[in-house]
């Protein structure tokens, strides 16, 4: 799943304009806010406050981005090994990083 979210965004980003960088925003949404959080505000409020801070990745940094994602390297080997703090974002209600997602990490450590 995660796989295909990040190959749609390749797309989208690499179809979008530079001078229009909400357009790529808006397409992700569905995947950034839960559906519990939608359904107590509308998606373009959601964006609103989530793009009030500028964010300067140009939309070939956020395509370099998922490339990098989809040829990752496997590390939950090597987790007892990584000696600085591990950070995972996820959410209990998220369409697209759950918490068992972050299991492994949490498991080894």
């Amino acid at each position: 799943y995660y796989a295909s979210v990040l190959h749609d965004c390749k797309n989208v980003f690499g179809c979008s304009p530079e001078t229009r960088p909400d357009l790529p925003v808006y397409f992700y949404a569905r995947f950034i806010f839960s559906q519990q959080y939608l359904n107590q505000t509308t998606a373009p409020l959601a964006l609103n406050v989530y793009t009030a801070v500028h964010n300067p990745i140009t939309l070939r940094g956020r395509i370099q981005l998922c490339h990098g994602a989809l040829h990752h390297i496997d590390m939950r080997p090597m987790i007892e090994d990584i000696g600085p703090p591990i950070i995972s974002i996820h959410g209990e209600q998220a369409s697209l990083v759950r918490p068992l997602h972050s299991q492994c990490f949490i498991s080894k450590r």
